[in-house]
């Protein structure tokens, strides 16, 4: 069946009380719209209540528009549908900005598709036009007194993206002695059994600390694989590559991959990566679809959940990384998120030596993501990997400025080193255990 038709739901707030409480009003808005869009109108009937609020629907000759209301709230429901050619989206511009509206939840579905469409959400900030209450002014101000040169540059990195997202500026000032800025954030978290996957104020530490290195040093990134990482943050950072032409994503939560595609806080933070057409996903276990597969894969990047127990434990296997080889071109690039090499170093570097236990030659790099400390991540390749030729392009805002910094690690964490094993479900599935060990020296530590 050949896709066709547009499907919009809109939630509109903070609407002109006196407009959406005017059934006539309404009705004449949008029959206008459906006038200036040229479709065919074949009835129309429109109800007030006393003392507030409006229902009506149209039905057009390829569907209907309808809307509902909550005056004394200043809400309005839409429901727009037509199975024709028309692109609605103008239109509910200007329908919008005739209702007064603040704020602006948009969802559109694409329909007469088999394949499974999740729908697209859009925010519209303040499509009226009105002055609205908010941190704007303050929040510039914030932005422009920001000084690169001052504090740690982790602490920087973090700050500086929080100004550029959503925060409340509660009192800023200059003392003989310091710049003084008091704020109130807010962040979006998501935990996956009782176990913090990231915060919005610093994710794109995590994730791009991720994504770049490996997609900056493979030889080619038309085909990417991604094993995990369910939420589409690294995702969205795979996808600014304009070379890229399918992205596999495997992730065995059907779950996360539907709200990480609807849920309007997730669609936001991933940049719709989902509605993306150059990828594909896969509700499946990785370790069976890498057994499966016989596709092979210019950068493959692993995003599994840290080894709390023993199922996580058998993804970081020797077993499990020479199926990841085997789907790896010449002159790929394999990166793995191997937990922090601070906290738990025997994880850490475990993880390393199994890569070389399945016949890759690993590089260990390291950043700092504020919410979780010092964090590693692994690189690994068919040949020796030359880090001296890292150069990211891409558009990003937190790797440091001189990149090599990235493979220098303390002493102390070095000293580790010695203390790694070779995880392996045949002999020595210990990846858990040692994990479980780390915690435990972390609470008495603290």
């Amino acid at each position: 069946m050949k896709q066709s038709g547009q499907h919009i739901i809109i939630d509109a707030f903070e609407c002109k009380e006196d407009v959406i409480n005017d059934a006539d009003k309404l009705e004449e808005e949008l029959l206008s719209a459906i006038d200036a869009l040229d479709m065919e109108v074949i009835s129309s009937h429109f109800h007030r209540f006393e003392p507030y609020g409006v229902t009506g629907t149209i039905i057009i000759s390829t569907s209907h528009f309808s809307i509902h209301t909550w005056p004394e709230n200043g809400y309005a429901a839409m429901d727009l549908y037509t199975c024709g050619t028309q692109d609605l989206l103008p239109q509910v511009e200007i329908l919008l900005r005739k209702l007064g509206a603040g704020k602006v939840n948009l969802y559109e579905v694409k329909r007469g598709s088999e394949k499974v469409n999740y729908p697209e959400m859009k925010q519209i900030l303040n499509p009226g036009g009105r002055k609205l209450k908010s941190q704007t002014d303050a929040n510039k101000a914030a932005l422009t007194q920001f000084r690169k040169n001052k504090g740690n540059s982790w602490d920087r990195i973090q700050l500086k993206q929080i100004l550029d997202g959503k925060f409340q500026n509660i009192h800023q000032t200059k003392s003989e002695f310091q710049d003084i800025l008091l704020m109130e954030a807010t962040d979006i978290r998501l935990y996956l059994d009782q176990e913090l996957q990231f915060s919005s104020l610093d994710e794109r530490c995590y994730h791009e600390a991720l994504i770049h290195p490996a997609m900056s040093l493979a030889e080619k990134r038309e085909n990417v694989l991604i094993l995990g990482g369910g939420d589409g943050l690294g995702l969205r950072e795979v996808l600014s590559y304009s070379e890229v032409k399918s992205v596999d994503l495997v992730d065995i939560d059907p779950i996360i991959i539907k709200f990480s595609s609807t849920i309007p806080e997730m669609v936001s933070l991933n940049k719709g990566a989902f509605q993306d057409p150059r990828v594909t996903v896969h509700n499946q276990d990785a370790k069976q679809f890498l057994s499966d597969i016989q596709k092979t894969y210019d950068v493959i990047i692993i995003d599994f959940p840290d080894p709390v127990n023993e199922l996580l434990a058998e993804l970081y296997t020797t077993e499990v990384f020479n199926d990841v080889l085997k789907s790896l071109k010449k002159g790929g690039m394999i990166v793995c998120q191997s937990n922090s090499p601070e906290d738990a170093p025997e994880v850490y570097w475990s993880i390393g030596e199994t890569f070389k236990s399945a016949g890759l030659k690993p590089v260990p790099y390291q950043v700092i993501v504020p919410s979780f400390g010092l964090w590693g991540f692994h690189l690994a390749s068919h040949d020796e990997i030359d880090t001296l030729r890292l150069e990211i392009t891409a558009k990003q805002t937190t790797l440091p400025e001189d990149l090599q910094t990235l493979f220098i690690f303390s002493e102390e964490v070095l000293k580790k080193k010695q203390s790694a094993v070779i995880n392996s479900m045949k002999e020595n599935l210990t990846l858990h255990e040692l994990y479980k060990k780390s915690l435990t020296n972390y609470d008495r530590a603290n």
